[in-house]
């Protein structure tokens, strides 16, 4: 077992760096430390080197064996080399035994041994005495006697705040100070200070402990006995609470002297000036606002703001959303003339910098269609689509039914189309309800032996709100017994006319089994991308719509994106929604297998990069790095929490002028009917063709017979519409689907009640007619101009009343000089809201300060009265 110097060495009585030397010259190598380990054989050899002669010992071998034996029978013995051992020179006691022999001394000889005879051995010496002097006797300490005088204090060396500005300013503000308080203690001390109080028969006053502490940091005697703080000694904080207790003594007394008001004044100087400083001019308000913005865009303190609003029975907070109506109120009663605007959202920040970049002419270049099918359930959509691709999609799909958003490009005669199969048409209106309205063509796929149904009405409404070009693929044609006449009368009764009966809609007859008509339909579809004129411009940056996106287990989110404009290609850095990324690579939608290096218009593709699944409908863009993106998805994702907190926003009858009547365009009305019987319907339609105005019209999207569904809702909110119910009633889920997206649903029983709410809100959309009314006139007789204000004009009313919210026409010499606002109204020196017959008053216009003596100003008001159809 291993053995440490340190161990080894205190079992043969030896120190460590000893037993290291004779390690060493044993041939036991490296163990110049104490903490060395010994082998089993090193530590044989080292104490067969030691009991072997490597060691002089006068004791046998057994000695070593026996550590027991007492030190002072051992006698001083030389290790060979001349090392000593412990026990030579420290007695078990702990104190040497006398002087320690040389290193290099030699060893002393041998005594003879003794013969018989021989004189007997002298007794040895005694030591020598050693008498020591006694100890010297002290005295015993005295005792501590407590202290009763103050404790001593730590010395304030803070300089005043003058000396402190003057050492900025390079001065010597200690020397200063130094120089002042020697001149106050010499004052202090003069001998021509009157009599003490004792000396004029007045008692002395007392001082205690704690005065003579003050004296003593910094108070000086004054002659009559009385006690005067020097402060120049004291700290800032202490001088500042002198001056506060004497302001207070002051104040209770009733004293007030110049250097008190100047110490005010100094501080409400100090204090600076508000943030709400008052505003000159029409005033901007962003909506939506809170209390503390509207104060800040008007100038007007939140206080005042709250005050109001308190006595218009509104409690509110400093963060308090305020609506527009509020706003305008507010407007009203402060006096003030604001213009709202709403914010722009990061959203139309993108689309303007995007969408609203004009293309060259030359860089244009066709691109292929966007086709997309929609129909019926189990009207053969996707086996139409399977067979125009050469697919077998529907086989995978749940019953044969699309449950996923697909996207294909195929090529007929060297031109492409693209083709976007949906799960019906609901999602294609979830995606236009997402700004996202990608289809160039909608083909409206009719199953010859089923004929028009409930969700083919819905499919038509949908696509002509997406206002598009519709084909009619009449499907299903191979079968027996079909009747072509009963199908084309049922798509005329929806406004859809065939062109053999002279409209405008192109019916195609196909079998998706058969492959019939397949061809016929691809050239109607680039005939009809022909005459509409599909471009692109593919040298830009690109953006597009995100059709579908997934969770992949080996590729993680793959998006299927289709681009719009522009190129992309692997390597850009894109923004979707609240996701980003690098697109690091692309793939084909038909051959999974397959990479693409780029994309061009109108070309759909499944793209990997992205760090969390957008939603479909979302729209993409490429940005310049992935830093810029990843800016924009975390501000998009704090708007899109902002906005799911707020309710949502849609038209309704009561908020229709707001939303609609703020441009000179022809404003339209969006309706969604709903009734019990087709009669209802046809009754409702000719009451609203009564409704004619070249301003505001009244478009019905879908009028059909049945309760209020979930696909209206959707429709009602991609289309911001408004969705009339006559004698039907929506389901649960419908209800909660129209609350979730503020969708309107107004519920009738009389048909001239629905006619009635929806004339005013028609009256209510039409621009209203601005009238002037004259309110009063007012003579300048005196003008004063103020530095920093302009020119004040003291008028005196001769007719009527001067209100603050109105205009002025300047008349001179019977001409009139300008049109302005006013700006400030005064009676006396209070602000007025108004001024009547007789009375004077001063008024400063808005822009104008040419104003002379003898001026006529007239005042009116531009008043918006309401017109009807």
């Amino acid at each position: 077992m291993p053995v440490r110097i340190y161990t080894l060495a205190k079992e043969l009585k030896l120190d460590s760096g000893e037993l290291s030397d004779i390690c060493t010259k044993a041939g036991v190598t490296g163990k110049g430390s104490a903490l060395a380990n010994l082998t089993d054989d090193e530590v044989a050899r080292v104490k067969e080197y030691i009991a072997g002669g490597g060691r002089q010992s006068a004791r046998p071998a057994a000695v070593l064996e026996r550590p027991s034996a007492p030190a002072a029978a051992r006698p001083v013995e030389a290790v060979p080399g001349g090392a000593m051992r412990r026990e030579d020179y420290v007695p078990p006691g702990g104190a040497p035994l006398g002087r320690p022999k040389p290193i290099d001394a030699a060893p002393e000889p041998a005594e003879p041994k003794r013969k018989t005879g021989d004189a007997p051995r002298p007794a040895p010496k005694a030591p020598p005495g050693i008498k020591l002097a006694p100890m010297p006797m002290s005295a015993a300490p005295p005792e501590l006697v407590a202290d009763t005088g103050p404790a001593p204090q730590k010395p304030d060396l803070k300089l005043p705040a003058d000396a402190i500005r003057a050492g900025r300013a390079g001065g010597k503000p200690l020397s200063e100070q130094l120089r002042k308080h020697e001149k106050k203690k010499a004052d202090t001390t003069t001998p021509s200070a009157p009599a003490p109080a004792a000396a004029r028969g007045t008692p002395a006053p007392t001082t205690t402990d704690a005065g003579r502490d003050r004296v003593r940091r910094g108070a000086a005697r004054k002659a009559d006995g009385t006690v005067e703080e020097d402060r120049s000694l004291l700290g800032g904080r202490e001088q500042r609470q002198i001056a506060r207790k004497r302001a207070g003594a002051k104040t209770v007394t009733g004293e007030d002297d110049e250097s008190s008001r100047s110490r005010r004044r100094k501080r409400q100087s100090r204090a600076g000036t508000a943030v709400t400083l008052p505003r000159k001019g029409n005033m901007i308000v962003v909506m939506p606002c809170t209390v503390r913005n509207f104060s800040a865009a008007v100038g007007i303190p939140a206080t005042v703001i709250q005050r109001q609003l308190m006595s218009m029975e509104q409690m509110v907070t400093i963060n308090s959303q305020l609506n527009t109506e509020t706003v305008e109120l507010l407007a009203i009663e402060l006096g003030i003339e604001i213009q709202l605007k709403q914010a722009v959202s990061l959203e139309d920040q993108l689309k303007a910098r995007f969408t609203g970049m004009e293309d060259d002419p030359a860089d244009l270049a066709p691109r292929p269609p966007v086709v997309t099918f929609l129909g019926h359930v189990d009207h053969g959509k996707t086996s139409l689509l399977d067979a125009i691709l050469g697919m077998n999609v529907v086989s995978g799909e749940a019953g044969g039914i699309t449950q996923h958003i697909r996207a294909y490009c195929v090529e007929k005669n060297g031109r492409k189309i693209s083709f976007v199969d949906t799960p019906g048409h609901e999602a294609f209106t979830e995606m236009r309800a997402r700004g996202a309205n990608v289809t160039d063509i909608a083909v409206l796929v009719v199953a010859a032996d089923d004929g028009v149904m409930p969700q083919t009405e819905e499919a038509i409404s949908h696509a002509r709100a997406a206002g598009v070009p519709i084909v009619v693929a009449l499907n299903k044609i191979d079968l027996p017994g079909i009747d072509e006449n009963r199908i084309l009368q049922q798509l005329a009764a929806n406004e859809l006319l065939p062109s053999e009966w002279g409209g405008d809609v192109e019916i195609m007859r196909t079998s998706a089994t058969k492959g019939t008509g397949l061809d016929d339909l691809l050239e109607m579809l680039l005939f009809i991308a022909d005459d509409k004129q599909f471009r692109a411009n593919p040298k830009r940056t690109a953006y597009g719509t995100c059709l579908e996106s997934r969770l992949h287990e080996g590729l993680g989110v793959v998006s299927k994106l289709i681009v719009q404009n522009g190129t992309l290609r692997v390597g850009d850095a894109i923004i979707c929604g609240s996701s980003y990324g690098r697109v690091k690579a692309m793939y084909d939608t038909l051959d999974a297998t397959k990479h693409v290096t780029e994309a061009g218009p109108s070309i759909p593709v499944d793209v990997t990069g992205l760090d969390t699944a957008p939603a479909a409908g979302r729209r993409f863009y490429v940005l310049s790095d992935v830093a810029e993106a990843r800016e924009f998805a975390l501000q998009r994702a704090d708007e899109e929490r902002r906005t799911v907190l707020l309710p949502p926003s849609h038209v309704t009858l009561e908020n229709l002028f707001d939303r609609l009547g703020q441009n000179d365009q022809v404003q339209t009305l969006n309706l969604i009917l709903r009734a019990d019987v087709r009669g209802s319907i046809e009754a409702i339609v000719q009451e609203l063709a009564k409704l004619e105005h070249p301003e505001v019209k009244v478009k019905v999207l879908q009028a059909t017979v049945g309760g209020i569904s979930e696909a209206d809702v959707h429709l009602a909110d991609a289309s911001d519409a408004i969705i009339c119910g006559f004698n039907v009633v929506p389901d649960e889920k419908a209800r909660e689907l129209a609350e979730d997206r503020g969708v309107q649903i107004r519920r009738y029983d009389v048909i001239y009640n629905l006619t009635d709410d929806l004339r005013k809100a028609l009256e209510g959309m039409l621009t209203p007619e601005k009238r002037e009314a004259e309110l009063g006139r007012a003579l300048v007789q005196q003008t004063f101009k103020i530095s920093r204000v302009g020119v004040v004009a003291g008028c005196r009313v001769l007719s009527g009343v001067v209100q603050r919210s109105a205009r002025v026409r300047v008349i001179r010499d019977n001409t009139i000089l300008g049109e302005y606002p006013i700006e400030a109204l005064k009676r006396v020196k209070d602000d007025a809201r108004e001024v009547r017959e007789g009375l004077e008053c001063g008024i400063k216009l808005s822009g104008f300060n040419d104003i002379k003596e003898g001026d006529v100003l007239e005042v009116y008001k531009v008043e918006e009265v309401a017109r009807t159809l």
